[in-house]
């Protein structure tokens, strides 16, 4: 019976990690800057509107604008070297690429809706090549042969065709000095769209009466403004935009009779299993174990049980203070030891393991900034414990801040202190985190703001109170109006975790994630 409850808690880790990305048909490759070549390249033409993934039935009624706006890329040339991509009136310079080969059904059909007989691909697999502008996605290509590729350009896929196996660094440089000239006269004749906006992860406190204990409950909300016009929905679980497309992040409480363990789970969406498939195979382990551990403590004494449950796991919670790109930062508690709280950072990409992350590994001279810190407060009492793997995030006068937190006891009571690290968070973990209008002016002008997030464009602020979130137009750092253009009502004691940006034609694509995840429109 003991070797049967031993392989049953194995069980647990291995269905976690079979929720994350570790697919063994899905091999993701980062193309080394260093290399003088791009798993693209040449000179090609967009010869065929192959479909349109929303939509792969058009009628007449709905064919007019789309139409004219998908004919429009045809004949369109899109270049490639290691210097740059050329993509219609697009481009981008020393551009990074992320390639991985997967199942060609599982890709297309739910990451796009589309069957892959619409497109006119027969093989099992293909190779999705991911182009990235600063750390930000691009555009993606799929290669099902050597002289085609499929781009997916606002809502529709279009058939390339290589018609030069090599293009020159001076034709590349050529395109894109006209697309800036244009650019410029552009905006001398007519004022640019503005379009911006940002998904904000949203934490609430619950309370799990029936454990009385603490929880947590999440979501994400979706603010866009065009010209100013402003567009908001809301989904109730965090969906975090990262390079290889939009992953879904969480918590999975595990209960058994003698413990209970919070396990953060991180699911990229282009794959076969979604989160209710994850949470249904996660309650079926849980069964399992219950049934395992209720047949087994059955027939022991009392100092037998006792012996059990002190070797059983313990009960640890999760609490989520941020998440970002790649890196989630957590508050956990250890019930079973006094409550004890410590911070952790974790990597997405390996979130299964669950390994924290030190100072050190974040910033340059970690070490010496956790000690530097620390210094005041080590003397608080008795088994201090400095540990640079204890550090986290959090929202502090408009900012990402880095904080490090000692433990100690006093007086057989498990307490801790935080302290500030004197380090800016990286752009691999926060990338963009900027106010067009000083917290110090936000607070005079507004008492009752406990955050305040700009965009990067310039066009609206949000000023977070204790129960709304307070949308403001703004323009070269002032305030077009003393009143909100939008609000959104928040619940008592939420706090927000997440702030991703998206600019230029990334707030549509973006926006429609959120749709096809089933988020619903905020009035």
């Amino acid at each position: 019976m003991k070797k049967i409850i031993f392989i049953l808690i194995m069980l647990l880790p291995l269905v976690l990690s079979a929720c994350t990305i570790a697919d063994s048909n899905i091999q993701d490759k980062i193309a080394s800057p260093e290399n003088n070549t791009t798993p693209i390249q040449g000179k090609w033409v967009i010869d065929e509107v192959v479909i349109s993934a929303e939509d792969e039935v058009t009628t007449d009624d709905s064919i007019s604008n789309d139409v004219v706006e998908e004919e429009s890329y045809l004949g369109r040339e899109i270049l490639f070297n290691k210097n740059a991509i050329v993509v219609a009136d697009d481009y981008a310079e020393n551009p990074t690429f992320k390639f991985k080969n997967v199942n060609t059904n599982d890709y297309l059909l739910y990451k796009y809706k589309v069957n892959p007989s619409s497109l006119n691909i027969q093989s099992e697999n293909i190779q999705v090549i991911t182009s990235l502008k600063d750390n930000q996605l691009f555009y993606e290509f799929v290669r099902y042969n050597e002289d085609n590729l499929l781009i997916y350009i606002d809502n529709a896929f279009y058939k390339l065709t290589k018609i030069a196996d090599e293009v020159s660094s001076e034709e590349v440089n050529r395109y894109i000095s006209i697309e800036n000239n244009m650019m410029r006269t552009f905006d001398t004749i007519e004022v640019e769209d503005i379009n911006s906006g940002v998904l904000l992860g949203i934490k609430t406190p619950t309370y799990d009466e029936e454990n009385e204990i603490s929880d947590w409950e999440y979501k994400t909300i979706w603010i866009k403004s065009e010209n100013r016009n402003i567009t908001k929905y809301e989904l109730d679980k965090l969906l975090v935009p990262r390079k290889n497309g939009f992953w879904l992040v969480g918590v999975d409480r595990v209960k058994t009779d003698i413990s209970i363990n919070d396990k953060i789970f991180a699911l990229p969406q282009f794959r076969r299993i979604d989160l209710d498939e994850a949470k249904l195979q996660l309650d079926n382990v849980k069964e399992q174990l219950e049934l395992a551990l209720d047949s087994f403590s059955k027939p022991l004494d009392e100092s037998q049980e006792s012996i059990a449950l002190v070797a059983s796991k313990p009960t640890i919670l999760k609490d989520i203070l941020f998440i970002g790109n790649d890196y989630i930062s957590i508050e956990k508690t250890e019930v079973d030891n006094k409550n004890k709280k410590t911070l952790e950072v974790y990597a997405l990409d390996n979130i299964e393991e669950e390994r924290p992350i030190k100072l050190s590994d974040i910033v340059e001279d970690g070490e010496f900034l956790f000690n530097e810190g620390s210094q005041n407060i080590q003397s608080l009492g008795q088994n201090v414990i400095r540990n640079q793997f204890n550090v986290g995030l959090i929202r502090k006068n408009g900012y990402w801040i880095l904080k490090g937190r000692i433990n100690y006891q006093q007086k057989e009571e498990e307490l801790y202190k935080d302290f500030n690290i004197k380090a800016i968070p990286p752009k691999a973990m926060v990338s963009y985190d900027e106010l067009s209008i000083p917290w110090d002016i936000i607070n005079t002008q507004f008492p009752g703001a406990v955050d305040v997030f700009s965009s990067p464009n310039g066009e609206f602020i949000i000023i977070v109170t204790s129960n709304e979130l307070q949308i403001y137009p703004t323009e070269n750092g002032e305030l077009l109006s003393i009143e909100p253009i939008s609000n959104i009502q928040l619940p008592n004691n939420a706090s927000i975790i997440m702030s991703e940006w998206a600019t230029g034609r990334y707030p549509n694509i973006w926006e429609n994630e959120m749709i096809n995840q089933g988020a619903s429109i905020i009035d």
